[in-house]
């Protein structure tokens, strides 16, 4: 496989790597959840477990009148909820969604009293012991006509027009959150708006990736237009140059031992003597000569070892010399 072939295959991963990222992208959901649910109730309860899903959630309720917003205990508004038609929040059905349940409020039933039963007694008079007493008015249920505010239970009471927006952090641990409608209209919706953390690191390092291997595609695929064959070459003719070198394969620079022994030169030859060259001996380089050339050798004569004995010197040594039998001075002959 050749480099510019490896380029191509290169920049169909880097668009496939892109077309992830892209579409990654795109269906990310967003770094900020806001879940909403549509109401229809004068009354809305918030339990302390809603309250405390995220510490940045923000709690918006809207309504057409004035709203009036209390915190109390949970078991207080519990009962204290009852007889009203109201919605509780319990969380998130989804991250577009709360999950909400509606409480009706019961309706109201007539009770009448029994007739009167005739007197027997001689005080009572006649018209009250004939005439039958007539039926009760039905009784009105507890919560069904009563004006906001009129309980003991709340623990902190703040009124809004039209819209109440708080941050659930600022409500006390614990303590439910109720949201009453002021002037007997209905609350309309309800949302908590809350970030969330999302996991797209690896959005942008797929995002690089992609760019780079398709640079070097298009790189590859520019080249399938242009002639790269001279540089290809030169390239080709540098690299075996450079693996040339210090191999053998490279030829001799002129005037170097290597050049010389191609043209025929023979190196110098030492002779080493087998005994031991005395102290102050210099061996003698002998160079082969041609059979053509004999070459004359030196004789070199060892040196006496020195001592450290001063050498003896014969007597004769000190003897004049003595003339020949033949050489008779002048004196004689005469």
């Amino acid at each position: 496989m050749t480099l510019r072939t490896a380029g191509l295959i290169a920049g169909v991963l880097g668009l496939l790597l892109l077309a992830v990222a892209l579409v990654a992208t795109w269906i990310k959901p967003a770094a900020e959840a806001s879940p909403s649910a549509a109401i229809d109730a004068a009354v809305v309860v918030v339990p302390p477990e809603v309250l405390a899903l995220s510490p940045d959630a923000v709690l918006t309720v809207s309504g057409s009148g004035d709203l009036a917003a209390h915190t109390a205990r949970t078991q207080d508004v519990a009962a204290w909820s009852l007889g009203r038609t109201s919605v509780t929040i319990g969380g998130l059905a989804s991250w577009d969604a709360l999950a909400v349940a509606t409480h009706d409020a019961p309706a109201p039933t007539a009770s009448a009293s029994p007739s009167a039963a005739p007197s027997t007694s001689p005080a009572s008079t006649p018209a009250a012991s004939s005439s039958p007493s007539p039926s009760a008015e039905p009784s009105a249920q507890p919560g069904t006509q009563l004006a906001p505010y009129t309980s003991d239970i709340w623990r902190d009471t703040v009124e809004h027009d039209g819209t109440y927006t708080v941050n659930t952090a600022d409500v006390p641990p614990g303590l439910t959150l109720v949201v009453e409608s002021v002037g007997g209209t209905d609350i309309d919706s309800a949302s908590i708006t809350m970030p969330r953390t999302i996991d797209d690191d690896w959005i942008g390092q797929v995002l690089w990736w992609g760019v780079g291997l398709t640079l070097v595609g298009l790189i590859a695929l520019i080249a399938l237009f242009i002639d790269v064959r001279p540089a290809q070459s030169r390239g080709e003719e540098w690299l075996a140059h450079r693996s040339a070198i210090g191999s053998g394969k490279q030829a001799p620079k002129p005037g170097s031992r290597r050049a010389r022994r191609e043209a025929g030169h023979t190196m110098p030859v030492a002779t080493i003597p087998a005994e031991p060259t005395p102290t102050g001996a210099v061996p003698v380089v002998e160079t082969p000569a041609t059979p053509s050339e004999p070459v004359p050798m030196i004789p070199v004569a060892p040196r006496t070892p020195t001592t450290g004995q001063n050498p003896v010197v014969p007597a004769s040594a000190f003897e004049p010399p003595q003339p020949d039998d033949h050489e008779t001075p002048e004196e004689d002959r005469s």
